[in-house]
C-alpha cells in the first residue's frame, strides 16, 4: 500500500501531537501529478488548528521539506497547509461536514488512522 510514506508518516506524527481527530489521508497520485497525497483532520477548536499548522512547520523545516502555502489566522475554520507532496487540510468542528472533502474523495484509496 502506499500509505508506507516517511513525510507522511511525519505528517501523521504531528496531527497527533496537535489532538487532531478523523485523520484520513487519501492517495492522490493517480488523479494528480501535483501531490501525492491529501490528509483530512479535525480538531474541536481554531486554538488546535493553529497547533497542528505550527507543528507541520517545524516538521518541514527540521526535514528540509518546501512548504508551497499556508492558509490560517487566529479565527479560521479551516486551516490548509501545502507541503508540496502533502496538502493538509484541518477543519474545526463541522466545517469538515460542511465541505465534504471525504465525500469528494470517496472513490480514492485512503487510510484511516484515527
Amino acid at each position: 500500500m502506499k500509505f508506507e510514506n516517511q513525510e507522511l508518516s511525519l505528517v501523521i506524527k504531528a496531527l497527533e501531537k496537535a489532538v487532531c481527530s478523523r485523520v484520513v489521508a487519501y492517495d492522490l497520485s493517480p488523479i494528480t501529478p501535483f501531490f501525492d497525497y491529501s490528509v483530512v483532520c479535525s480538531v474541536n477548536n481554531a486554538r488546535q488548528g493553529s497547533a497542528a499548522v505550527n507543528y507541520l512547520k517545524e516538521e518541514a523545516l527540521k526535514n528540509g521539506w518546501l512548504i508551497k502555502g499556508i492558509a490560517d489566522s487566529s479565527d479560521s475554520k479551516w486551516f490548509l497547509i501545502d507541503l508540496n507532496n502533502i496538502i493538509v487540510h484541518v477543519f474545526v468542528g463541522d466545517e469538515r461536514e460542511r465541505f465534504n472533502l471525504d465525500g469528494l474523495y470517496y472513490h480514492l484509496e485512503r487510510r484511516e488512522f484515527s
